[in-house]
């Protein structure tokens, strides 16, 4: 890693690399793992300064002495608080672990062995893969110095102490990019693992929205189709009522009274329904035919349109009844409000696994081209596309046809 960033030669990979390193550096390591290393290096190195040929017992334990200082007094510090950013405390501590391998080396040929501790050190001391190579660079040249000063100087003496810090800092570099690659590519996982938990929750977040949306329309098309033309009846019959009492006509205001009562239970039965987030307060029955003979009744009693219903035994799902029968309130309201037809038909009909409304009446008709301001016919088309149906209208001076096209998904036909 930090090979590339050398042969780029630009600040970018620089950054690149540092950026890295420092997303790698994560929380500071645990202590317990480097006092415990640091423990073992020195208890060795005491048995190698205590057992070693050259006599110089004290000097080893001066350098040993260094070594805790420089661990307790620098290294340590920076360790646990390593926030992946060099400073000055880190590169204290790397200059003073840098001279105390080469004077424990300079002391004891045999405590080398405290670059095992010191290599791996620096690995964690420095921000980046670059400046830990500088270090262990500099570490195995105060090294390979140390060992010169301790068995004197000769060729012999550089070559060995070149060979072995050689293959010391091989090994060491091959170790800390490997393990730097491991921890970078966790670090990436870890990355990519919380980009896709941010992109499940913003899509369940979308999906509630969407959810959310679906249900106002829902509960929109409900109140259109149940509540409103109740009030919408109620309304006309108050008016019709209205005459009646100004005429004197008694026996007929007390008639639409009965009516207007029947009514306005029927709307307030329709209200509960919806608050008690219940199913559509569509028929109570399995009978779509009987449902729409009820509905075709209570209008001709609320409009004074006659109405004729033919409508085939067939049983359907409760859902797929609402769909019919809040198409027959639909166009029938349509009817009252818009054709001034006297009289209305509905016709049901099967066939081929299909349903077939048909709502027809002989008012003046409208122009199905131009587009409608109210929500009704629209909220037929989304009610009747969610089961898979379609609507088709024909209107002319003649008056209106209304056809509704359902599939008789899991119907039963009598």
């Amino acid at each position: 890693m930090g090979g590339t960033g050398e042969a780029d030669g630009g600040g970018g990979s620089r950054a690149r690399a540092e950026a890295e390193w420092l997303a790698l550096s994560g929380p500071a390591i645990s202590m317990r793992w480097w006092d415990a290393g640091l423990a073992v290096t020195v208890v060795v190195a005491v048995v190698l300064a205590t057992t070693s040929s050259s006599g110089r017992v004290a000097a080893s334990f001066v350098a040993i002495g260094l070594l805790l200082v420089a661990w307790f007094g620098l290294a340590r510090p920076v360790v646990r608080g390593n926030d992946g950013r060099l400073s000055v405390r880190s590169v204290a501590a790397t200059v003073a672990l840098v001279v105390v391998g080469g004077v424990a080396v300079g002391a004891t040929p045999e405590l080398a062995v405290v670059q095992a501790f010191l290599m791996p050190l620096l690995w964690t001391l420095l921000p980046t893969p670059r400046s830990a190579i500088v270090a262990n660079v500099a570490l195995c040249l105060a090294i390979s110095v140390g060992f010169v000063v301790s068995i004197g100087w000769s060729s012999e003496a550089v070559a060995t102490a070149a060979t072995s810090e050689g293959l010391s800092l091989v090994f060491s570099i091959a170790l800390g990019l490997w393990i730097t690659t491991i921890a970078r590519v966790g670090a990436e996982r870890g990355r990519l693992l919380d980009e896709l938990r941010e992109a499940q929750a913003e899509l369940a977040a979308r999906h509630r929205d969407a959810g959310t949306s679906a249900e106002r329309e829902r509960l929109a098309r409900e109140i259109h189709d149940t509540i409103a033309q109740s009030l919408t009846g109620v309304v006309m019959l108050t008016q019709q009522t209205r005459g009646t009492l100004v005429a004197g006509d008694v026996a007929s205001t007390l008639e639409r009274l009965d009516v207007i009562e029947t009514a306005a239970r029927e709307a307030l039965t329709e209200a509960r329904t919806l608050v008690a987030a219940t199913a559509s307060s569509g028929p109570a029955g399995t009978d779509v035919a009987a449902a729409l003979r009820r509905l075709g009744e209570r209008f001709a009693r609320e409009s004074g349109v006659s109405v004729t219903i033919d409508a085939a035994e067939v049983e359907l799902p409760r859902d797929l009844q609402v769909v019919l029968v809040r198409c027959t309130q639909e166009a029938l309201a349509n009817v009252r409000k818009h054709s001034a037809s006297p009289t209305a038909r509905v016709t049901l009909t099967t066939a081929a696994g299909t349903a077939v409304l048909v709502v027809a009446d002989d008012g003046t008709g409208f122009d199905p081209e131009v587009a409608s301001t109210g929500f009704g016919l629209d909220g037929l088309r989304e009610r009747l596309g969610l089961s898979g149906g379609h609507l088709e209208i024909a209107s002319g001076g003649g008056g209106t046809v209304v056809t509704a096209r359902l599939p008789l998904t899991g119907a039963v036909t009598a």
